[in-house]
């Protein structure tokens, strides 16, 4: 019998023990060795330097009181966040900082404020972005900060930006917006180029270009995040030509971005227009845009462009342009890591070189690579034609964010996805040539084995490892030149 109360005393210990969160494996309840530290802050806070944000949980059963405040400052956290009804707060803490917290007897556990993902918002989780975002070691040679596209300059060459929207806002992330329309018919005399600048929306009649902004560099701002672009960190510049463009209000774009590089740090422009009548051309170097492009490419402004609509057909690029060899073209893809039927393609072996300014260059009629373009949310204008999304937009997006994010598809969404991309990569290092850029993108984009190059390019974009490959050649030269 005392054999079999024995045997019940420690089966109950050992279920006691599965059911308890505050198990063995973890530090006690009674905090008689600290505070709880979650595995993944254990495991960021190895060899780890800089600060770190985290999420602290005092023992109060109630409100967070005098003494857990008093705490804070005797440790000299002088910056946190507390709630209301919960005792808990979160900061920007020191691996130091965090050893002293975790020796209080008045703290529960500390745990790392980790990122989340939704399932359904899955585009910058395709592209590496995400990855980015969590790494430990890119956030530590960050200064602790995730990599955002920081005060990189990223021109939207298209229909207009909202920037009343508070995702892009004009004054903050949207460091200006510009409204042009060069209407030839109207000139008189030999006038410059006039646009209005600061004007807080731009994108009144299509919201396509409001859509692209939010891909490239969106805060998620009305969405808590949930719909943040690519690089939000970036600085954000509108070039707005209405809803009805020409080839001359698109130049007009790329003056602006050479007029205006050094205020606004402008390294990327991205532009989701085309001509499908101009598909099954060979690269032209006269043609007017590819003059702009080489010029954007020479101040090292790295031109990106969209692949066009008209698949699923061979020579469908709309544009010469898009075949420049100093532009980077992008197909569409869906979740699945798929080509989109609609993506443009070019031709297989189809190719040439040319020799400008005493350099010869090779292109290519095909995309450069690929990148989400199925059923992607952004920001939304009201205008007629958000309507066009009502049914997808119903399914795939909260009544809540209804009103300030709208769905499209098209390789229009794929090319600023790649666009901050870049902006990331120039966080990185800003010494990138949109040579070494458009090398990179393609080396370590994810291969797309059932489609060929005219399709897909290199295949679907990678950001986290373009941004490893940097930092590894960083490195490597850094250990290089310290041996000389």
């Amino acid at each position: 019998m005392k054999r079999l109360f024995i045997v019940l005393s420690t089966l109950c210990l050992a279920l006691g023990l599965a059911f308890n969160p505050f198990s063995s494996t973890q530090k006690s309840s009674a905090n008689t060795e600290g505070a709880v530290i979650d595995s993944k802050l254990q495991g960021l806070l190895q060899d780890r330097l800089t600060p770190i944000e985290v999420i602290i949980t005092f023992k109060d059963s109630g409100d967070p009181d005098a003494g857990s405040l008093q705490l804070l400052e005797s440790l000299g956290i002088t910056n946190a966040v507390l709630f209301q009804s919960l005792p808990i707060a979160g900061a920007l803490l020191t691996p130091a900082q965090i050893d002293k917290l975790a020796d209080s007897q008045d703290v529960l556990s500390i745990y790392y404020n980790a990122p989340l993902q939704y399932e359904n918002e899955s585009s910058t989780s395709l592209t590496g972005v995400d990855q980015v975002r969590e790494d430990a070691d890119f956030q530590a040679a960050n200064g602790g900060l995730p990599i955002t596209g920081e005060n990189i300059g990223v021109v939207v060459n298209d229909s207009g930006v909202d920037g009343t929207h508070k995702d892009h806002e004009l004054g903050k992330n949207l460091v200006q917006n510009v409204m042009a329309n060069i209407n030839l018919n109207s000139t008189i005399g030999l006038a410059p180029v006039a646009y209005l600048e600061n004007v807080p929306n731009t994108d009144s009649t299509s919201g396509h270009g409001t859509h692209v902004t939010g891909i490239v560099g969106g805060t998620g701002a009305m969405s808590g995040g949930k719909y943040e672009g690519v690089a939000p960190g970036a600085n954000l510049i509108g070039y707005g030509s209405g809803a009805a463009i020409a080839i001359m209000d698109t130049i007009g774009g790329f003056d602006y971005a050479l007029t205006h590089q050094t205020e606004y740090n402008i390294r990327v422009i991205t532009n989701s227009w085309g001509d499908t009548s101009d598909s099954d051309t060979d690269f032209d170097p006269h043609h007017p845009i590819n003059i702009a492009t080489k010029k954007l490419y020479d101040r090292g402004i790295t031109t990106v462009f969209s692949a066009g609509n008209a698949g699923p057909g061979a020579s469908t690029i709309s544009g010469n342009y898009k075949k420049a060899p100093w532009v980077v073209t992008v197909a569409a893809g869906n979740s699945a890591m798929e080509l989109a039927d609609f993506s443009s393609r070019g031709v297989e072996g189809k190719g040439g070189t040319v020799v400008i300014d005493g350099d010869t260059f090779i292109w290519s009629d095909r995309p450069t690579i690929t990148a989400p373009g199925v059923d992607i949310v952004s920001t939304r204008v009201f205008t007629p034609l958000s309507a066009l999304s009502l049914e997808t937009d119903a399914s795939g997006i909260s009544p809540a964010h209804l009103p300030y994010y709208t769905t499209f598809s098209g390789t229009s969404m794929a090319a600023p996805h790649a666009a901050g991309i870049i902006a990331l990569m120039l966080e990185v290092d800003p010494a990138l040539s949109p040579a070494e850029i458009k090398d990179l993108l393609q080396q370590t984009a994810t291969p797309m084995p059932d489609y060929g190059t005219s399709e897909v390019g290199a295949g679907y974009v990678n950001a986290y490892e373009a941004i490893t490959a940097i930092k590894a050649d960083n490195l490597a030269a850094t250990k290089k030149a310290s041996k000389k």
